[in-house]
């Protein structure tokens, strides 16, 4: 078992990270980022130890400077970290298709100081890459890169396993609260959100129309093309946070017009299907910006997209947790506008 422990820049309060694999399914990794003291300084490549070597050797091929991979200020490791003893509301963070899990270092190591859980979800095979407690690496599958963005039969299985992981984890954090001897007692689970980027936003979506499972979902530009039409109703609070490009034209300009029209369709869906929302777009962003990956190239732009989105996103989430339901008014940085399920501004007057 691995201990990892960041120390935010602004605070002498650190971050833990465990690595776990599910019982009854070991082939489903996960991160837990939680507050704790003390730590080594290692370099950004020792985040993915054992296996620094292949993992540089995948990330140079991609043109990855890894001086670049230290994402956050003085990221430390040990096995002798204290945990910081408390109760805390849990995040679950579902990552975009191809994105290893903990590649939101950016976005975590802002999080967990606010006094929360992080709970970072690995798609095997389809991740770049997957690393597992006892060493073992592997890449992403031949097939995964080789599906077609209109494929939408096969995009909806990995859809369905990203549901059911999520699943999974939240199931399993209730054991890991009871008889864990790191930690045990940690988690809130009657305050648990989720967090999903891209594909893993989509997935988040799902499971907010699930009775119970969280109470709070945040959407980082989803897949809306994915979602599924069901009439399934989410109660749960939730809040959007598009790229900028939110509307059709805007998109259609990039990408697949075919792709663009059933994401914008999927977005009105959304819309009207959900019971309680805050739709909003981040001017600035671009679709991975929500990641670590544009740093990894050293776009900094990315810097202040993970400030906003961490700021809007606890606000959102501590408002829910206090009160049970949306707040009626959320108080957002000028980066972060309402649009409306066109992907319109909406224009509020002050």
């Amino acid at each position: 078992m691995e201990s990892l422990t960041i120390i935010n820049e602004w605070s002498d309060r650190m971050i833990g990270r465990s690595i776990r694999v599910l019982e009854r399914d070991p082939s489903l990794v996960f991160s837990i980022f939680y507050p704790t003291f003390k730590g080594d300084p290692v370099s950004g490549l020792d985040l993915y130890a054992p296996c620094q070597t292949e993992v540089a050797t995948v990330l140079m091929e991609m043109g990855v400077n890894l001086e670049n991979l230290n994402i956050t200020d003085n990221l430390t490791t040990s096995k002798s970290a204290t945990v910081k003893k408390g109760i805390y509301p849990v995040i679950l963070l579902s990552p975009g298709f191809g994105v290893e899990r903990d590649m939101y270092l950016g976005i975590i190591s802002k999080i967990v100081p606010k006094g929360y859980m992080v709970v970072t979800i690995s798609a095997p095979h389809e991740s770049v890459f997957t690393i597992y407690p006892d060493g073992s690496y592997i890449k992403q599958a031949l097939e995964m890169a080789e599906i077609e963005s209109t494929d939408y039969s096969s995009w909806d299985i990995l859809l369905e396993c990203r549901i059911q992981s999520i699943i999974s984890i939240i199931e399993y954090l209730e054991t890991l609260n009871r008889t864990d001897s790191e930690l045990e007692g940690l988690f809130n689970l009657d305050k648990v959100a989720a967090v999903g980027h891209s594909l893993g936003g989509a997935a988040v979506l799902e499971v907010a129309k699930m009775d119970n499972l969280i109470k709070a979902a945040i959407l980082l530009d989803p897949s809306f093309h994915l979602i599924r039409r069901d009439n399934e109703l989410a109660s749960v609070p939730v809040l959007l946070l598009r790229q900028e490009a939110s509307t059709y034209i805007e998109m259609a300009a990039s990408m697949n017009e075919t792709i663009a029209f059933d994401y914008i369709d999927g977005q009105r869906y959304a819309f009207k299907s959900l019971k309680s929302a805050t739709f909003c777009r981040v001017n600035g962003a671009q679709h991975m910006s929500f990641s670590d990956v544009p740093l990894h190239y050293s776009d900094h732009h990315a810097l202040h997209i993970h400030a906003v989105t961490v700021e809007a996103t606890t606000a959102f989430i501590e408002a829910v947790f206090h009160s049970g339901h949306m707040p009626s008014a959320l108080q957002l940085s000028e980066t972060i506008v309402p649009i409306n399920s066109d992907g319109d501004l909406i224009l509020i007057k002050r």
